[in-house]
């Protein structure tokens, strides 16, 4: 049964991540800090909304949820160091794998048997 709970377990993680690199970022000055402050709140809006679907339940949602993972702890890192030159590269990163996440979360044209 672990391996139907991974794709929650990952996901989890990327939450985490995002709250502690929003967390980091809140106390910031910079003008890098504030613009990937309000893009990862829109990515933990995202997370939220995809953790109660069936597909977060399947072995499907293992990929995107861990690409969401990876990505998140290296924008948490990025934070907490304050390395704001490569913080929007590694947002975007973030937001392209939470995009490829929705998109699959959504299921559009799988039918369920």
């Amino acid at each position: 049964m672990a391996e139907f709970t991974q794709g929650i377990e990952n996901l989890q993680a990327a939450i985490a991540s995002c709250e502690q690199a929003s967390a980091a970022l809140a106390a910031a000055e910079a003008a890098e800090a504030a613009k990937a402050k309000t893009d990862i709140d829109a990515t933990l809006a995202s997370f939220h909304e995809v953790s109660g679907k069936f597909f977060m339940k399947t072995m499907m949602s293992v990929p995107p949820t861990k690409a969401c993972k990876t990505e998140a702890a290296a924008v948490a890192t990025l934070a907490e160091e304050e390395n704001w030159p490569g913080l929007p590269t590694a947002v975007e990163k973030l937001q392209k794998a939470t995009k490829a996440l929705v998109t699959k979360a959504k299921m559009d044209g799988t039918t369920i048997t």
